[in-house]
């Protein structure tokens, strides 16, 4: 789970901002709130949504996780610059390095990880597991400007002295454009693998136009399936049920891709998902160059009779399509501890569904996952929805710098109209129009 987030020198982010998902001292909905069950003693949220302007920086806040995201699973080759974006509106902002760090439990472990970065290299990484009492280091890594890296170790648990010169070697090898972490899970180095997994496995990160690409694959198992037509059935899509029907690829698929499937060997013997040019969803099988293929199809009822009839993902509605890229992250959360974080919530959706969406995935209060996301839609702000420290607000200052803050800093009360509020601009974050019009005069 997250903790804290902060960035700095980033897209729109100038100074340092702040999203913490740590309560603050509000009563209600206490069911949001996943207690402590491990070493660092700390409570934390299980949702955050973020509200602001067009262009007031709340896509670049996601932007932001994912770019460290990839920089860490990815890496660098060498002698590649770094693709990063420092704030722009500042001349002194394009020598000074970006930061990022994320704070975050991971199974019983509590963990600080952070770098900071320009287009050339790691200027600084650090990694500190948080206990009770104290922050432990774990190491601290530094690259001079010659792009020599230093990496000072502290109660890493090394297994021996040769275990321990080992690693020394490594991160004395890693370049300068490349993180420690990274370089460690390339080495096989097991001793920070734990916290690489929490930005493998546990952070997802879906954008607006994100598919779930093996959705025809998972709809195939029968439990899955049943869930999500559930789902799907509460929400008012109409789809009662799913099937696969058989097709033929020759027709359905273009021939390139035909031909791409038929000469890559490590497709021989395997089923894999495609998705076709129309968001067709199939599950293909490689046998000896031959191709099977199946469709994803919908079940409808039919109004005059008790008849199903199927439908082409084509022929749902957006928003019922926005749906079946969200929903399964939401139906296999069971028993696991993700963070979720979707740029744009509301795309597609009716602003009843954005509500319900959120409803079901906070009333699963056994879940230790996580849901963080950004919206235009303000009937999401009801405090009989969300605590006050779970709203939070990005707007642009008069440098242009995003700046990020909760609904806790004005601490309304719990039967104030937090929607009517905030749409007469009690808390900022909303868009300011000059007088115009379209018309010219001559």
């Amino acid at each position: 789970m997250l903790l804290r987030f902060h960035v700095s020198n980033f897209l729109s982010f100038s100074e340092e901002v702040e999203l913490s998902l740590i309560p603050s001292r509000v009563r209600q909905h206490s069911e949001h709130i996943v207690r402590n069950t491990a070493g660092c003693d700390i409570d934390i949220l299980r949702a955050a949504v973020i509200y602001g302007a067009n262009a007031s920086g709340k896509s670049n806040m996601v932007r932001a996780m994912r770019f460290a995201q990839r920089l860490i699973l990815e890496g660098t080759r060498i002698k590649q610059s770094i693709p990063r974006i420092p704030f722009k509106l500042c001349q002194e902002s394009g020598v000074r390095p970006s930061r990022f760090e994320f704070e975050f439990r991971h199974g019983a472990n509590c963990y600080i990880y952070g770098f900071e970065v320009d287009h050339q290299r790691i200027h600084t990484e650090w990694l500190y597991e948080i206990k009770k009492t104290a922050e432990t280091l774990l190491f601290e890594r530094a690259t001079t400007e010659e792009g020599k890296v230093s990496v000072q170790f502290g109660k890493v648990g090394f297994q021996d002295k040769e275990d321990q010169q080992f690693v020394a070697g490594v991160a004395k090898g890693t370049r300068s454009n490349q993180l420690f972490l990274t370089e460690s899970m390339e080495r096989n180095i097991p001793h920070f693998a734990n916290v690489y997994q929490w930005f493998d496995e546990t952070l997802v990160i879906i954008y607006p136009d994100s598919q779930y690409l093996p959705l025809a694959s998972k709809i195939a198992e029968g439990d899955f399936a049943a869930s999500i037509a559930q789902y799907l059935e509460q929400l008012g899509t109409g789809i009662r049920g799913f099937d696969l029907l058989d097709m033929n690829p020759e027709v359905e698929f273009p021939l390139d891709i035909l031909t791409e499937m038929r000469e890559l060997p490590e497709l021989e013997g395997k089923s894999v998902f495609v998705v076709g040019p129309g968001g067709e969803r199939f599950i293909v099988d490689v046998t000896e160059g031959q191709i099977q293929a199946q469709k994803l199809m919908f079940k409808h009822k039919m109004g005059d009779c008790n008849e199903d009839v199927l439908f082409d993902i084509k022929e749902e509605s957006d928003g019922t399509r926005r749906m079946l890229d969200l929903l399964p992250q939401f139906a296999s959360l069971t028993g696991r501890d993700q963070v979720i974080v979707i740029d744009e919530l509301d795309r597609s959706l009716h602003p009843r569904l954005s509500y319900e969406l959120i409803k079901l995935f906070l009333a699963d209060v056994e879940s230790h996952s996580q849901l963080i996301a950004t919206t235009h839609e303000e009937h999401l702000l009801d405090l009989e929805l969300l605590r006050r420290d779970e709203i939070w607000f990005i707007e642009k200052d008069l440098t242009g710098a995003s700046r990020l803050y909760s609904l806790e800093e004005f601490a309304p009360r719990y039967d104030k109209d937090i929607e009517r509020g905030y749409l007469m601009g009690r808390f900022g974050a909303i868009p300011v129009f000059r007088r115009t019009s379209f018309s010219r005069r001559v």
